[in-house]
């Protein structure tokens, strides 16, 4: 019997939202009041090879913080900067989000009010650049912040999914046997495969049409978020 349910956050409850764009104009604009001349391609260049998860350690999974990217960044452009500035670029990198915000997948709130009667709730949320606290006021903003009794985000953590120490803090927290509680989530290789290794059920939310997977078999497939209703009060 389910008695507590985990959400992924990206491309789960928010649409998919990039921001390099914002950054990589902002950054621009910034060494250039610094009197710091840098081309678009070259700082293009920095964002994709220093900003992105190009080195991401699929092995142990350890969170890469914001503060790491910007090193990796301006020591690609060869560029030296105070304590201060990297200050500035990384508030700035992290709080971008909060200009244009993510929607909701539809008929999320709808899905959590509805489950939140019945059920515990808790998000777990692989951050980029932007951390929890930010996406927080997000959740705060859209008014479902108070579905999610528990809030897991791997700048937190210090790990990534599909590592096991975010899906049994988030357990843990719930109070709540990994046999009775169920996770959704968009991505196979670190929200199916983690939550299945903590004898978690799973939903795959497979909205893009994503191509499946011989090794990692979710429990059950969704198209709408509003689909998991039916199939979580049908578990027994």
């Amino acid at each position: 019997m389910i008695q507590a349910i985990t959400f992924d956050l990206w491309n789960t409850i928010f649409n998919n939202r990039f921001y390099t764009e914002m950054r990589l104009h902002w950054f621009s604009q910034f060494l250039n009041e610094k009197g710091i001349s840098q081309s678009k391609i070259d700082i293009e260049h920095a964002f994709k090879f220093g900003l992105h998860l190009h080195k991401r350690n699929f092995e142990n999974n350890y969170h890469i913080y914001t503060e790491d990217r910007i090193l990796e960044v301006l020591k690609i452009l060869k560029i030296d900067l105070s304590k201060k500035d990297k200050a500035i670029i990384k508030k700035e990198f992290e709080e971008v989000m909060l200009i244009d915000p993510p929607s909701l997948k539809k008929g999320t709130r709808q899905t959590l009010e509805t489950l939140s009667s019945d059920y515990k709730i808790g998000l777990i949320s692989n951050t980029g650049i932007t951390p929890g606290r930010i996406i927080i006021k997000v959740l705060q903003e859209y008014n479902i912040l108070q579905y999610f009794q528990v809030k897991i985000f791997s700048d937190e953590i210090g790990y990534y999914k599909p590592h096991p120490i975010l899906f049994n803090n988030a357990l843990k927290k719930l109070e709540c046997d990994p046999r009775n509680a169920i996770h959704i989530g968009d991505i196979l290789e670190t929200d199916v495969k983690g939550a299945k290794e903590c004898n978690m059920h799973t939903i795959w939310f497979n909205d893009s049409f994503s191509k499946k997977s011989k090794k990692i078999k979710p429990d059950y497939e969704i198209r709408e978020i509003s689909e998991v209703i039916p199939i979580i009060y049908n578990i027994i």
